[in-house]
C-alpha cells in the first residue's frame, strides 16, 4: 500500500505531479477527472486507470492527492468514501482544516511551490514541497514521499502557506504580467522582446543576492519626475498610466520604509 497513489485531478499541476510520482517508482493506481477524456489523457502517461466517478475509486492506496481548484476541494472531500491512506490537497491558499471531513488514515497539505502551465511537465527535483499534516505520524509518511520527489522539503503551516502563496503571486504572476506588458510595448514598436532578456536575467540574479529593494533602479527610485511624466503621457492611450503611477509610488514608499 505504501507505494501507491491516486490522483484526483488532471490539470497542469496534477500532470506534473503524477509523472513525478511515477518516476519516483510509486504506482499511480488511478487518475480521476469529471471529464473522462482528461482522466484518460493523463492516466495513459502514468499507466493508471482513468475514472470519472468517485464510486470507482480504490480505497487501499497509500496517498490521495486532491489537485483541483480551491473551491472544489471541500465538496470533493465530502464525497470521498472511507479511505485507508492519507488524503492531501495541493493548494497554496486553502487551509488544512478543509480536509477534516475525510474518513482517512490521516490528512495534510502537499504544496509544490511552482508555476505549472498547460502542456509543460515540470521536473520536481528542485521544487520546494511545503508540507503540513494533522499529526506527526502522517507528516513523517508525507515527508518520506516528498523526499523521493524533491531535494527541497520543508514544513509550512496554513498561515505561512497563505503568505507564501501571496508572495508567489507577486513574484510569479505579477512579474509575468509585467513581462507580458513589456512584450506588448516592445513588439508593437518593432523592437525584439529578446533585447530585454539580459536586463531581466540580471534583475532576477541580483534580487536573490539579498533584499531586492536594495537593488532597485529606475526613474521612480531616483524621483526623476520629468522622465516619469513622459512615461505617463506615453502610457495614457494604453490605459496603463495609472498602473505606472501606482507602481512608481509603491517603489518610493518601500524605499522610505527601508530607510527608517
Amino acid at each position: 500500500m505504501h507505494e501507491s497513489a491516486v490522483i484526483l485531478g488532471a490539470g497542469n499541476l496534477a500532470a506534473s505531479l503524477a509523472i513525478a510520482i511515477k518516476n519516483a517508482g510509486i504506482h499511480v493506481l488511478q487518475v480521476y477527472s469529471r471529464t473522462l477524456e482528461h482522466a484518460q489523457q493523463l492516466a495513459l502517461k502514468v499507466e493508471a486507470e482513468p475514472i470519472n466517478s468517485l464510486g470507482n475509486i480504490k480505497t487501499d492506496a497509500a496517498y490521495y492527492f486532491i489537485a483541483l481548484p480551491d473551491d472544489v476541494i471541500l465538496p470533493m472531500v465530502k464525497l470521498l468514501p472511507p479511505l485507508n491512506g492519507i488524503v492531501v490537497h495541493t493548494s497554496g491558499s486553502t487551509p488544512i482544516t478543509v480536509l477534516e471531513p475525510a474518513t482517512t488514515k490521516g490528512y495534510g497539505v502537499f504544496y509544490p511551490f511552482q508555476t505549472f502551465s498547460r502542456g509543460k511537465v515540470v521536473p520536481f527535483q528542485d521544487i520546494p514541497i511545503c508540507l503540513e499534516a494533522n499529526n506527526s505520524d502522517t507528516y513523517t509518511l508525507m515527508e518520506q514521499l516528498a523526499t523521493k520527489l524533491s531535494n527541497v522539503v520543508l514544513p509550512i503551516n496554513s498561515e505561512q502557506r497563505r503568505w507564501l502563496h501571496l508572495s508567489g503571486v507577486f513574484a510569479c504572476n505579477f512579474t509575468n504580467h509585467m513581462l507580458a506588458l513589456a512584450y506588448k510595448l516592445s513588439t508593437e514598436h518593432q523592437i525584439s522582446f529578446d533585447v530585454l532578456r539580459p536586463l531581466v536575467e540580471e534583475t532576477v540574479r541580483k534580487a536573490f543576492e539579498g533584499n531586492p529593494a536594495h537593488f532597485q533602479t529606475g526613474p521612480a527610485i531616483r524621483n526623476d519626475r520629468q522622465t516619469m511624466q513622459r512615461h505617463v503621457q506615453m502610457l495614457s492611450e494604453l490605459n496603463l498610466d495609472d498602473l505606472y503611477k501606482q507602481l512608481s509610488l509603491s517603489i518610493q514608499n518601500l524605499a522610505k520604509e527601508n530607510d527608517r
